[in-house]
């Protein structure tokens, strides 16, 4: 790779992965860094009620959590913010979007500085039981993947035997590969970083001749990154491997998770059902029993969990079932064009299930 074309790259990068510059809290402002705040013994819906917005945790990855040109956060994790803003305070816009890393995450969560966060985690045995967290529904399927510069002759880098591989710190990514190496299935070195915009940029620097992430983030960071395709392939491991991307809540509020869990579950449910932001209304009155339901959010049960009477409606109509997100920040509506996968619907050979809705 030429010097100007490195500098384009890392220009990029920066552009990307570090974002515009911070500018003071308010709703729906630019990604800013985690501020302390403070946890508090006060239910976290009052507190939100109080202070007017919804306070979430986001990594900074193309297509998940971004700031567009005019600096307002947008993606895939971000409208999830925003959906279940308009459940609990009926206006989807009342966010506060905070970038944390994944050392910052689970203490920011447990502290009470963010309410939640949606920073692209997979849910797993050692961080649900160490951690003062709940993991909410996984909202994200995806697997590991491996990014990899292509040889001069065209040959795949994977195929040559030896490899170093950047890597970040403290991942399922980074415990997967060292599982794979010890057991003798690749000969394999790792070169790890404090985080992942430092092993792409590693990778980008032609440090390590592959990098391995989840495989949603690898596609959306080397297209936003404009990588040629004949110059990088992404493949799989040899070994197939899951990861459930989940919000997470401080564990010390079971009404506020239950908040978040079911927000997101309205929207998975909605999509199943056919319901969108466009049509809502009319499902009120001609839809199943189940999104008559759903649509009215059962006022009773609301308001012993505190949300408003309408609050799956609100989330629904202001910013669109699972499926409309998806498409429009990842999807077939996005410059990424990623299939759903297994990010569809149960009924259509997806992961993505809702509890019963009564």
């Amino acid at each position: 790779m030429g010097q100007p074309r490195r500098g384009v790259l890392f220009g990029l990068l920066a552009a990307v992965l570090v974002g515009l510059a911070s500018v003071p809290n308010r709703p729906a402002v630019a990604v800013d860094a985690v501020a302390a705040a403070g946890g508090g013994d006060r239910p976290v819906l009052a507190e939100i009620e109080r202070r007017g917005v919804v306070r979430c945790g986001v990594s900074f990855n193309p297509g998940f959590a971004a700031n567009d040109d005019s600096g307002r956060p947008v993606g895939f994790m971000v409208d999830l913010c925003r959906a279940l803003a308009a459940a609990v305070l009926g206006k989807a816009d009342a966010i506060e979007i905070r970038r944390m890393s994944k050392p910052q995450e689970f203490a920011a969560v447990a502290a009470g500085e963010v309410d939640v966060s949606f920073a692209q985690t997979s849910w797993t045995l050692t961080r649900d039981t160490t951690y003062a967290v709940d993991f909410g529904p996984p909202v994200f399927h995806d697997a590991q993947g491996l990014a990899a510069w292509r040889l001069p002759d065209g040959r795949s880098a994977l195929e040559n035997g030896e490899l170093t591989v950047c890597v970040p710190t403290g991942t399922t990514t980074q415990a997967e590969l060292e599982s794979l190496i010890a057991r003798g299935r690749r000969p394999w070195k790792l070169r790890i970083y404090p985080a992942w915009p430092d092993a792409l940029e590693a990778f980008l620097g032609r440090e390590c001749g592959a990098i391995s992430a989840d495989r949603a983030l690898l596609t959306t960071a080397l297209h936003a990154l404009d990588t040629p395709r004949d110059a990088v392939e992404i493949a799989v491991p040899p070994e197939a491997t899951r990861e459930p991307i989940a919000p997470l809540t401080p564990n010390s509020d079971r009404m506020w998770m239950a908040a978040v869990r079911w927000t997101m579950f309205a929207l998975i449910l909605a999509d199943d059902g056919g319901v969108t932001g466009a049509n809502a209304n009319f499902q009120r009155i001609t839809g199943s029993s189940e999104m008559r339901r759903l649509l009215s959010g059962l006022p009773d049960v609301a308001a012993k969990a505190g949300l408003r009477p309408d609050w799956a409606y609100q989330a629904i109509v202001q910013v669109g079932n699972y499926g409309e997100i998806f498409e429009r920040n990842l999807g077939a509506h996005s410059p990424f064009r990623m299939e759903r996968g297994a990010n569809r619907p149960w009924t259509q050979g997806g992961l993505l299930y809702a509890p019963v809705f009564q």
